[in-house]
């Protein structure tokens, strides 16, 4: 993950994390290149333990106040693809 950031990342661009735990060594890191890499926003989807180490590395985080991979994970399935939804959204209204 570090290596794909320092690869593909560019400054001004958005890094997305998302671990269920939080607790995920490579997405960190891969926080922590993003941070290295002047990449503008880093935004985190995470669960379990309020203050998880991806919190802390994020500038917008959402959290789910659950220890059940199952929901963590459908819940930030539901909020992304509502992102999405919002970004197509907006496109659809600007070509009209």
């Amino acid at each position: 993950m570090k290596e794909a950031v320092n690869f593909y990342g560019d400054e001004g661009n958005i890094l997305i994390a998302v671990s269920s735990s939080g607790k995920s060594k490579d997405i960190i890191n891969a926080c922590i290149s993003a941070s290295k890499n002047n990449l503008s926003k880093i935004v985190t989807f995470s669960g379990f333990d309020k203050n998880n180490p991806l919190k802390k590395c994020g500038d917008l985080n959402f959290w789910v106040d659950s220890k059940a991979y199952d929901f963590v994970e459908n819940i930030h399935q539901f909020w992304l693809l509502s992102v999405v939804n919002l970004i197509i959204g907006k496109f659809e209204y600007s070509a009209n």
